[in-house]
């Protein structure tokens, strides 16, 4: 059987840096990979683009909003000939932030949706925002340094726009099972990008998950007939391109074996395998 499935996650979550290591891990074939490329459909001159960014230690372009880089990868499973399509559409975060906020979706992106089997999430691991007190966030939004207590800027008002991200992933997650979209049973491989940053380092991304974002670990747990999840650490850029040390010695490397991604299993190269969960989890 044939899967289908489609990317999510809020602005800077890694969504694009995960893309362009992606189209390099699959078409360059550095290192061993299960799922191969297949076919692809939309801009190739993007894929290019960011990829080469990726791979020259630069930033890599954020995706834009105006519904002209639509990707989709058509994977194979080497051993067992199994297929999946990953679509990539063309919504910057913003876009999940806009859902959340202002309660409005994209009909293209919920019919689209309606159609995949799986969801791969993406949920940066830089919250430190997240774990405010409500009383520092009071005192943010007065203009009052917590440690001070003298205002510093002027009082704003609350928005939309301060709710912790943690509660935005659990509103996005939440919209899934109602209308418009079509109540059922999903996959969803949740991705932890900037992997490398995360401390301890002997955290696993489940307990880094249960830690860090409590809701959404007890969102997950407590709704297991919408969703079947799996946790991974996903270090798709592999290292600060502002270390001017880390990236010297990165040079060297074969640039697929940048790529990091951990999961109960373990450490490895390969960022096919959250696919590879996603094509063989049993719902």
């Amino acid at each position: 059987m044939n899967s289908e499935f489609v990317i999510m996650g809020l602005p800077a979550s890694g969504k694009t840096t995960f893309l362009a290591a992606l189209w390099h891990l699959v078409e360059s074939k550095e290192v061993d990979s299960l799922l191969t490329l297949h076919g692809f459909s939309g801009d190739f001159a993007y894929l290019n683009r960011i990829s080469e960014a990726w791979r020259s230690f630069a930033p890599v372009p954020r995706t834009s909003q105006g519904g002209e880089t639509n990707i989709s990868l058509q994977l194979i499973n080497s051993q067992t000939e199994q297929k999946c399509k990953v679509m990539f559409p063309d919504l910057a975060g913003e876009t999940f932030d806009s859902q959340v906020e202002h309660r409005v979706v994209r009909a293209d992106f919920v019919n689209r949706f309606n159609q995949e089997t799986g969801i791969l999430f993406f949920i940066n691991s830089d919250v430190k925002e997240d774990s405010l007190s409500i009383k520092e966030l009071n005192e943010r939004l007065q203009g009052i340094e917590s440690d001070a207590k003298v205002p510093t800027q002027p009082a704003q008002e609350w928005a939309p726009k301060f709710i912790p991200e943690q509660v935005k992933v659990v509103q996005l997650l939440s919209d899934l099972v109602t209308y418009p979209f079509e109540p059922c049973k999903r996959r969803l491989a949740v991705l932890i990008s900037a992997w490398d940053l995360v401390t301890p380092v002997t955290l696993s991304p489940s307990e880094w998950l249960m830690n860090n974002m409590p809701l959404v670990h007890q969102f997950l747990e407590a709704n297991t007939d919408y969703f079947v999840y799996q946790v991974y650490g996903v270090s798709a850029q592999g290292l600060d391109f502002s270390n001017d040390t880390a990236v010297e010695s990165a040079a060297d490397l074969v640039p697929s074996r940048r790529i990091k991604i951990t999961n109960q299993d373990g450490e490895g190269h390969d960022l096919t395998s959250p696919l590879i969960w996603l094509m063989s989890a049993e719902l």
